[in-house]
Parts: C-alpha cells; sequence; structure tokens
C-alpha cells in the first residue's frame, strides 16, 4: 500500500473479499476477511464468508463456528443460515440443520433451496415422508430446474411406490447433471424396481464408475445384475460392496440374497447374519435370516428372527407371522397380515402384469369367465365387483358383463394400475371384508381371482359377500386346493390352499349353492402347475 492510499473501510474490504472468493482466489478471500474479523468481530458478512471458505476445504466444524455467529450477527438472514445447515449436516447433526431450514421456511415458505434440504433430511432419516414428499413438490415447483431438488423428489417418489413418476423426476434431474452419481444410483434403482433391468445396469455401472469406492451403488448394481439372472456377476459386486465397507448392511444383504438366488443356503445366512450385525434394526435383514435359517431346518433359530421381525415392525409388512407358523412356532394366522399383502403389492405393482402372465403363467380371469358364463345366462347389465381387483387384469372379461363394474384392492398402487386401464367406473383402496360390508345388497356379481389365496378362514369374507350380493347374486373365485387337510393349509409361499370340502361347507353356511367347482390350475410355480379350484356359488 503506497503512503497516499487510504486503508479500506469494512464494506470496501468484505467487497474485495467477495471478488477474490469468486474469482477462485480463497487465501486472498480468507486474508482479508480474517482482517476484518480482528478489527469488527461481530460483522457477520466476514464469517460467513471463512465459513464458506471452510466448508469448501472440508473443515465442517470451523465453517459451522464461523457460520453460527453469521447468523447470530444477523438472524434474519437466509443465505448464512443455509450454509450453516449444510455446515451442520456435513457434522452429522441433521436434527439441528432441519431446525435451520425450518427457520427459513418460516420466512419464506416458497425458499427452494430450503425446501429441497428438508426434504431430502426427512426422507433420509426415515421421518415424516408425507412432509419430505410436500417439501420437495414445492421445491420443484419453485425452481423447476433444481437438480438436487429434482432428485430428492424423484427418490421420495421412489419410496412411496410411484415408480413411473419418480423415473420422471430422475431424469430430469440428469438432464441437468448428466454424470451426477447419486440421481444414476438412485435412477438405476427406480429402473430395477420398474423391471427394466437392463438399463438400471446400465445406469448403475455409470454410477459405479464415478463412485468406485461407493458400497451402497455397487450393491444396487449387484441387485440390477441378480434380477437379469447374472447371478455370477452379481456376486462379484456384491462381495465388491463388502469389501469396500463391511459395516455397510446394503452389500451384505445383497451377498445374500445372490447366494440364496445361486442354491447356497448356508453362506446366503452367513451374509444375513453380516447384515444384521451391521443394521440391528432392519426388519428386512432379519426377515431374510430368519428365511435362510428356515430353508436350512433350523426352525427355533428362524422363529427368533422372526419375533424379531415383529418387534421392530408390528404391522407386519413382511409377513413375520406367517414365517412363525412355517418355522412351527405358532398358529398359522385366519388371514395374511393387511400391511403384509398391501406391501407386498404396492412394491410389486409396476411389475405385476409381466410377472404374473409372462413368468406364472396366470389364467384365473379366463377361466372364471368360462365358468360363469353357464350362470349368468349371458346377462350383460349386471353390477360388478372385482373384489382385489390388482392392477385390473380381470377388468376386460368382466367389463361386458357389467352395467357398472367396481373394484377394490388393498395396495394403492395397484388400484393405480387398475385406474389406468380406464374400465372401472369405481375404484376404492380398502381392505376386502370391510369394503363389502359396506355395500349391502349392492352387486349382482362379486368376482375374486387369486384373491382368497391369502384368506385362511373364509367364513368372514364369505359372510361379508353374501351381504354385499343381492338375492341370486354370484360369487366367483379361485383358490388353491389342498386334498390332504380338513380346512386350509400355509403353503411356502405364504399362499393359503383350501380343502373343496371347506369351501362347501363355508358356502352352505352362508347361505350359498355351488354352481360349479372345477379343478383347475389358474397359474403355476417352478414351471408347474399350481393344483386349483375356479368355484361359482349362487346366493339362495
Amino acid at each position: 500500500m503506497s503512503a497516499n492510499s487510504k486503508p479500506l473501510n469494512i464494506g470496501e474490504a468484505f467487497g474485495r473479499a467477495m471478488a477474490a472468493w469468486d474469482d477462485g482466489n480463497a487465501a486472498e478471500a480468507r486474508r482479508l476477511a480474517r482482517s476484518i474479523v480482528e478489527s469488527k468481530p461481530d460483522f457477520g458478512g466476514a464469517h460467513y464468508l471463512l465459513g464458506l471458505i471452510a466448508l469448501a476445504q472440508g473443515q465442517a466444524r470451523r465453517a459451522a463456528e464461523h457460520l453460527t455467529q453469521a447468523v447470530a450477527a444477523d438472524p434474519n438472514q437466509s443465505v448464512p443460515r443455509l450454509a450453516l445447515g449444510r455446515a451442520l449436516e456435513a457434522l452429522d447433526n441433521y436434527n439441528s440443520a432441519i431446525l435451520h431450514y425450518r427457520a427459513i421456511l418460516s420466512r419464506e415458505p416458497d425458499h427452494a433451496e430450503a425446501n429441497a434440504r428438508l426434504a431430502e433430511l426427512l426422507g433420509r432419516l426415515g421421518r415424516n415422508k408425507a412432509e419430505a414428499l410436500e417439501h420437495a413438490r414445492r421445491a420443484v415447483k419453485v425452481a423447476p430446474r433444481h437438480p438436487e431438488a429434482l432428485c430428492t423428489l424423484g427418490t421420495l417418489l421412489h419410496q412411496t411406490g410411484d415408480h413411473a413418476e419418480a423415473a420422471r423426476m430422475l431424469e430430469r434431474s440428469l438432464e441437468i447433471r448428466p454424470d451426477w452419481a447419486v440421481a444414476l444410483n438412485n435412477y438405476g434403482l427406480v429402473l430395477g424396481s420398474l423391471g427394466q433391468y437392463e438399463r438400471a445396469v446400465a445406469v448403475l455401472s455409470g454410477a459405479a464408475e464415478l463412485r468406485r469406492d461407493h458400497a451402497g451403488t455397487r450393491a444396487n448394481l449387484a441387485a440390477a445384475l441378480r434380477g437379469m439372472g447374472r447371478l455370477d456377476e452379481a456376486r462379484l459386486h456384491a462381495e465388491r460392496a463388502t469389501k469396500i465397507n463391511s459395516r455397510d448392511m446394503a452389500g451384505w444383504l445383497e451377498l445374500g440374497l445372490v447366494r440364496k438366488a445361486l442354491g447356497m443356503p448356508e453362506a446366503a445366512a452367513a451374509a444375513f447374519e453380516r447384515a444384521v450385525t451391521a443394521a440391528p434394526d432392519s426388519v428386512h435383514a432379519h426377515y431374510c435370516l430368519a428365511e435362510a435359517r428356515l430353508v436350512l431346518g433350523e426352525k427355533n433359530r428362524a422363529a427368533k428372527s422372526f419375533r424379531r421381525c415383529l418387534e421392530l415392525d408390528p404391522e407386519d409388512r413382511h409377513g413375520a407371522a406367517l414365517g412363525l407358523a412355517q418355522a412351527g412356532a405358532g398358529e398359522a394366522p385366519a388371514r395374511a397380515p393387511d400391511a403384509y399383502v398391501r406391501q407386498l403389492f404396492d412394491d410389486y405393482a409396476d411389475k405385476f402384469d409381466a410377472a404374473l402372465v409372462d413368468k406364472l403363467a396366470y389364467r384365473a380371469p379366463a377361466l372364471l369367465a368360462q365358468a360363469m358364463d353357464k350362470a349368468l345366462d349371458r346377462r350383460q347389465d349386471l353390477d360388478v365387483l372385482d373384489a382385489g381387483c390388482g392392477t385390473g387384469l380381470a377388468a376386460p372379461v368382466l367389463r361386458p358383463l357389467a352395467a357398472r363394474l367396481d373394484g377394490i384392492d388393498l395396495s394403492g398402487a395397484m388400484v393405480d394400475k387398475a385406474r389406468a386401464r380406464g374400465l372401472y367406473d369405481g375404484l376404492e383402496v380398502g381392505e376386502l371384508v370391510a369394503g363389502l360390508r359396506h355395500h349391502p345388497h349392492a352387486y349382482d356379481l362379486v368376482v375374486a381371482a387369486d384373491v382368497l389365496v391369502y384368506f385362511g378362514g373364509l367364513e368372514d369374507i364369505m359372510a361379508a359377500t353374501a351381504l354385499a350380493l343381492k338375492p341370486g347374486g354370484v360369487f366367483a373365485f379361485t383358490v388353491e386346493r389342498a386334498d390332504d387337510c380338513a380346512s386350509y393349509v400355509l403353503g411356502a409361499k405364504n399362499r393359503y390352499a383350501h380343502a373343496p370340502e371347506y369351501v362347501d361347507a363355508v358356502a352352505a353356511a352362508n347361505g350359498f349353492s355351488v354352481v360349479s367347482a372345477e379343478r383347475a390350475s389358474t397359474r403355476q410355480e417352478a414351471g408347474e402347475d399350481v393344483p386349483g379350484l375356479v368355484v361359482v356359488l349362487r346366493k339362495g
């Protein structure tokens, strides 16, 4: 500085410091900011800049200290508070970060970045997904080209089962940031959920190239390869995931699933044990371990893991109560838990039609159509309920019979698929027995295709159907057949099979007469026909 030069005032020094930062000269920016703090310790702008510099250099704790002072200097400024939230996230202090993002939104509800960060954190922590979705949607509405908000929204939609919309959000995010490994990883997961395994492998391979040392991406790539049946390659990537991070559950869980698919039950159980150790509160890891123990004939150990599942998830979304019965540690429930059935079909919705028709040779609607033809005398003016409608596979054979066609299913994702067919007059998400009871004497025909396999005792469903039918109404359904029991049995796939005599007895007790009961197979399992019954009853 020359003898005639004036010392910089605070404003000028800060302006030069910010200009140096913008030009990429962090050292000069830090020097100027420090000089400001020395002369005016409570100048928030300098602390903000020092916090930004520290954050960029990976010094999260120092960044948080400076940014806390910046926020204290002017609590109403969103910019330093947002940066403080980022620093707290880097310190894994998520609760404090959430508080700061909420503080911003209390004054600026449409702040895109604060909405995006809050949505991401709520989703990551598994808290209130509905609120997380609301913040993510608001961020995208305010800033339609915000890649992080689009990625977060796509990820949350995937977690809630809306895989198709999730894919669209992630595609938009990747249009803006094509080489973003996080978005590529999440997009690959969504493609796998849609059954598009080849595309998923391509996308996840790209993500793995960008993040060679990320265990979760390797595990997800292994899962996509497993979906394609490329099990040896899947095993290599799953093993790689466990070596990258032996404390990450995802790699061990996927390795167990690959080993299970390769017919290595003992090795699969060992991997699931490691998954449980890595994540003691993971219901999925405990359930996989329980199933592996059951396959090995270790029923007591399997029962212990199934019980742990129920402790962690009393709603029983994995069907652990059914597993306990399979392990001989309890009576088979009278029906599959609602939460289990809902979760099963929410997860399955996007792949349901292809899996059922192409892989399992599903033919229940066609067989029911043949059986009903004799009972309905070619009427086409009926009030019809598709009970447990799923994605609406039965709708094409029911629509010609119906003046009105309604559907009900426990899975909201399945009902969304059914609605897209455009063949129903009314659709409802709900539990079937309760739904039938809410519509007394409303229907001429109730059809349940491949639905009663999730009911053991048929008394409640039969009584509710009798109530829902008009006099002379018809109940047509399929069941899997059990020839060596008095009533029903729980099969290895957590589906119930029923004795023909038991079906007849419950029908008669509820005022039905049997129009027809034909032995037939409505689907295959492992390439073999599953014994079944196609039944048509008439209400007296």
